[in-house]
C-alpha cells in the first residue's frame, strides 16, 4: 500500500512541475519578459511642459523721461559769441511718450527681433552769462534697432541697438548782438544702444521697462558774420511700456 502512496506522490508532484512549466511563458508573455514575447500597450502619453513663446508680431505704447547732455562751444579762431563766451553746457530734461513695434524670433532660450520706436521728448534748457547765451530743445525722435536677448518661461531680457534719429534745435550768440544769433535746427542722425526686462502677464499682454541712449554727430551752425558755433548732443531715455502680442506660434502656458 505505501508503495501505491508513494508512486501517487510522485505522479503529482511531477504534474505540478510541467504544469507551472508550460504556464511560464504565458505569464512572462504578458509581463513583457524577454524569451516571453512583448505586449503592445500602445503608443506612450506624453504631457507637454508649460511654454511660452516670444515668437511674433508687437505693438507697444510707451511713456518715461528723457534727458540730454548738450554742448554748444566756439570754433576756435571763430570769433563766436563776439568773444563772450567759449561755450556753454546745457542739460535738457522732460516726459516723453511714444509707441513701438516689432516682430521677435524664439529660439531656444534666445529671442531675436527687429524693433521700431516713434516717440516725443518734451526737452529744453538755456544757459547765459548775461552777455552769451547758448539753447536746446529737443522734439520728436525715432530709432530701428536690432534685438537680441535671453527668454526664460515669461520672462525677457534684452539688448537693442541701431540707428536714431531725433529733431534737435541749438542756437547760439550774443546778448543784444542780432548779427551773432545763430541757429541750427535738423533731424540729426546718430546710433542708439539700450536694454530692458519684459514680462508677459497674459498670452497676448506684455510690460517693460527699457534704458535707450543716443548719440549724434556733431553740427554745425554760422551767424551772419560767418563765425561758427560746433553743436553736440546725445539723449537718454527710459521708459515703461504695455505690448500687444500677436504670436505665430502656439502657446502653452499655465
Amino acid at each position: 500500500m505505501g508503495k501505491y502512496i508513494s508512486y501517487a506522490s510522485r505522479s503529482a508532484c511531477a504534474f505540478l512541475c510541467l504544469a507551472a512549466a508550460c504556464s511560464s511563458p504565458a505569464i512572462s508573455a504578458d509581463l513583457g519578459y524577454p524569451g516571453g514575447g512583448y505586449k503592445d500597450y500602445g503608443d506612450p502619453i506624453i504631457v507637454p511642459s508649460n511654454f511660452y513663446s516670444w515668437t511674433g508680431f508687437f505693438l507697444s505704447g510707451n511713456l518715461g523721461y528723457g534727458w540730454a547732455n548738450a554742448n554748444t562751444d566756439n570754433r576756435p579762431g571763430s570769433g563766436g559769441f563776439d568773444d563772450k563766451a567759449n561755450g556753454f553746457n546745457l542739460d535738457p530734461g522732460g516726459w516723453l511718450g511714444g509707441v513701438s513695434g516689432g516682430h521677435n524670433w524664439h529660439m531656444d532660450t534666445f529671442v531675436f527681433g527687429l524693433e521700431g520706436d516713434l516717440g516725443y521728448i518734451g526737452a529744453n534748457d538755456r544757459n547765459s552769462n548775461g552777455a552769451a547765451f547758448a539753447e536746446a530743445e529737443y522734439g520728436w525722435y525715432g530709432a530701428l534697432t536690432a534685438r537680441a536677448g535671453f527668454a526664460q518661461d515669461r520672462f525677457m531680457f534684452y539688448a537693442k541697438g541701431g540707428l536714431a534719429l531725433a529733431d534737435i534745435k541749438n542756437t547760439a550768440g550774443a546778448i543784444g548782438a542780432p548779427l551773432d544769433y545763430s541757429k541750427n535746427r535738423d533731424i540729426h542722425a546718430g546710433w542708439a544702444l539700450g536694454g530692458g526686462a519684459e514680462y508677459a502677464f497674459n498670452p497676448n499682454m506684455t510690460m517693460k521697462i527699457e534704458y535707450l541712449y543716443m548719440d549724434f554727430a556733431d553740427e554745425t551752425s554760422s551767424n551772419a558774420e560767418g563765425d561758427l558755433f560746433k553743436h553736440d548732443n546725445d539723449i537718454h531715455t527710459i521708459k515703461v511700456g504695455v505690448s500687444y502680442f500677436v504670436h505665430t506660434v502656439p502657446q502653452l502656458l499655465k
